[in-house]
């Protein structure tokens, strides 16, 4: 069931026999030399439709605009500042809250949106513990490649080369949900990243777009896309899918 497809009497009537809802979180990014601007919105919201279809639960809008700066020397990039994330999942918070929604799930699909997200999520309980609110908001957010089955399959499909950005497994996704739509990609698989690199921008943890380009030219960072499938990509959607929904569903029971 899709919010932004359904009328009010029908939230009010789901609301009656589940207070939770899946959020997809994406960004509006360069994905490399084939890959799709809006990767990261297309795979979180793919992700939690499924899930939705699954479980029986309501999805809501896709935000898709995320924290990015770093892409912003590559065209086509949009991006937020973390303060204005933040501001954004507290408002999308307390609108869900004041119908009712306790139990709030974040399927995300960019890594630079986790910080600013969890941030957020500290903010809105505290306003709990300081008694200006009351109830027991649940908050959870979960990005899709670090879901059990998935975090194994594209480790063992693309192993190092699955890198940090412009990864086979998004690419893959993409082109299975979108056949046609993903060009090319690079013939020559990019510069592999050093445990350092991987260590100190865990998260997408990246400085400035000038560096981060001249660094990164065509956008790849340490991903050889070429690698992905449609094939691959119906696989890896299946198994997100998968564990999301049991992912979804203890969070629903925990007390």
């Amino acid at each position: 069931m899709k919010l932004a497809l359904a009328t009010w009497q029908e939230v009010e009537a789901y609301l009656a026999r589940s207070k939770g809802v899946v959020v997809p979180l994406g960004s509006t990014e360069q994905h490399g030399p084939n890959g799709l601007i809006g990767t990261d919105a297309i795979c979180a919201t793919a992700v939690a439709e499924g899930l939705a279809e699954r479980a029986g639960a309501l999805v809501a809008p896709t935000i898709q605009i995320g924290v990015a700066q770093f892409n912003l020397g590559f065209p086509g990039t949009i991006s937020a500042r973390a303060s204005t994330l933040m501001a954004l999942l507290q408002d999308y918070v307390h609108s869900l809250a004041r119908h009712g929604f306790d139990r709030i799930y974040f399927m995300n699909g960019h890594g630079g949106n986790l910080a600013p997200a969890k941030a957020a999520f500290q903010d809105l309980y505290a306003e709990y513990s300081l008694g200006r609110a009351q109830g027991a908001l649940r908050l959870r957010i979960r990005s899709w490649w670090e879901l059990p089955t998935v975090d194994r399959m594209r480790r063992e499909l693309f192993g190092e080369w699955e890198g940090m950005h412009a990864t086979p497994s998004e690419v893959a996704i993409t082109q299975a949900l979108l056949p046609g739509a993903v060009g090319p990609a690079a013939k020559q698989p990019p510069r592999k990243l050093s445990a350092e690199f991987l260590r100190d921008h865990a998260g997408d943890n990246h400085y400035d777009a000038a560096t981060h380009r001249g660094a990164f030219p065509d956008g790849r960072v340490g991903s050889d896309p070429a690698l992905a499938s449609a094939e691959l990509g119906s696989r890896l959607l299946a198994a997100a899918v998968e564990d999301a929904v049991a992912d979804y569903r203890a969070f629903l029971e925990e007390k």
